[in-house]
């Protein structure tokens, strides 16, 4: 539904923080399962150091100590190890949160009780099953009938399916500014991300986060990662460059504007654990050779978890320019950059700042190249 090594820790216990949270749950029929990831919604096990839980006798608990209530996922870790995983949704807060767990065949039996919060993110889950329910049966409904008038049933079901989600989005969007709470806030950051990935109008999403959600929560983690969100859905070519300071291989902080200042520029983002990234990296190799003694800069920057594996990857393809790192997306420069679910892409940008093309061919940035020098 639409509204649907990482050892890090693996004790008890978490940095203090003014919500304490306690953890307990009970897996069931998953011998497989030996470990839950535990992450803020959104974040990217790939970039970010996770927090590991052990299950024992198919059991767990977790002293979760948090600054703010947000909406957090549990992930089995053998789903994740195969790439393909459903989250368990909950809300911190004060007290305890019981979880029963089963496997995913049976996930909607998945139950996650305690606290305010969570009760009102079950009864918006329940509600929106049903409405999606009800918007799938008249879907297939109008399939079928298409089916038996004859008539073109593939262009049909697209159309109809567009409109269908669409309709789902209407509701959430209603749903989400008649709950201005903390749970309707973390359903917009949550379904804020998800259409920046579609086609669909993001200015709903906008308005409901700066009409009110944004003036209610002004200190609130999401206020400023929204705020991150529709700054990276501005970066196109023609507009201005996003500058960020972050830390090159040695830990030393560099400001990308002093690098790049009136010169024509490649920002490469990029990650070891992204193999189309890194290709695209190699392949500047011989574009960056032939201008580099013109003026042209690359600067390459690593997603990380640590330093270790960008040096590592760097080393290993060969980049002859400096490369930065960003660690556990600390500057939230993916999405700053618009891109906050890919490994990286390319940024050409012009002496005076300005952004010539996203994800540029080799041959476009050579063509800009020949006719700048």
């Amino acid at each position: 539904m639409i509204v649907s090594s990482l050892l890090v820790m693996s004790s008890y216990s978490q940095s203090a923080g003014s919500i304490n949270v306690r953890l307990r749950g009970e897996i069931i029929d998953r011998p497989q399962s030996s470990r839950l990831l535990l992450k803020k919604e959104g974040e990217d096990p790939r970039s970010i150091e996770v927090i590991s839980i052990p299950i024992v006798n198919g059991k767990f608990e977790y002293d979760l100590n948090c600054d703010h209530e947000e909406l957090y996922e549990l992930v089995f870790y053998d789903e994740f190890q195969r790439g393909i995983w459903r989250s368990v949704e909950f809300f911190s807060e004060h007290g305890i949160i019981n979880f029963t767990l089963h496997p995913d065949d049976r996930f909607e039996m998945n139950k996650v009780e305690g606290g305010k919060n969570n009760r009102e993110y079950r009864d918006y889950y329940s509600i929106g099953s049903k409405k999606e329910e009800t918007i799938t049966n008249e879907l297939m409904a109008k399939i079928e009938e298409a089916t038996k008038e004859g008539l073109n049933v593939d262009s049909i079901a697209e159309a109809l399916q567009y409109s269908a989600f669409q309709e789902m989005l209407s509701w959430q969007l209603q749903y989400i500014r008649e709950h201005p709470t903390i749970v309707g806030y973390g359903i917009l950051m949550s379904a804020t991300r998800n259409v920046l990935q579609t086609p669909f109008d993001i200015s709903p999403y906008a308005e409901a986060y700066q009409t009110i959600f944004a003036p209610r929560y002004p200190d609130h983690p999401y206020s400023e990662q929204m705020q991150t969100l529709f700054t990276g859905l501005s970066i196109k070519a023609g507009v201005s460059f996003v500058d960020f300071t972050t830390g090159d291989l040695t830990g030393k902080p560099v400001k990308l504007s002093d690098r790049i200042a009136g010169r024509p520029a490649i920002l490469h983002l990029w990650a070891s654990w992204c193999g189309p990234c890194r290709r695209d990296g190699k392949a500047l190799i011989p574009v960056y050779e032939e201008f580099r003694e013109k003026g042209f800069v690359v600067i390459g920057v690593a997603r990380e978890k640590n330093v270790a594996t960008a040096i590592a990857a760097a080393e290993l393809d060969e980049y002859p320019w400096e490369n930065l790192v960003e660690l556990n997306d600390a500057e939230q420069i993916w999405n700053k950059y618009g891109i906050g679910n890919a490994g990286g892409s390319i940024f050409l940008i012009d002496e005076k700042g300005i952004i010539v093309a996203v994800a540029p061919s080799i041959e476009e940035v050579r063509n800009f190249l020949e006719k700048k020098f």
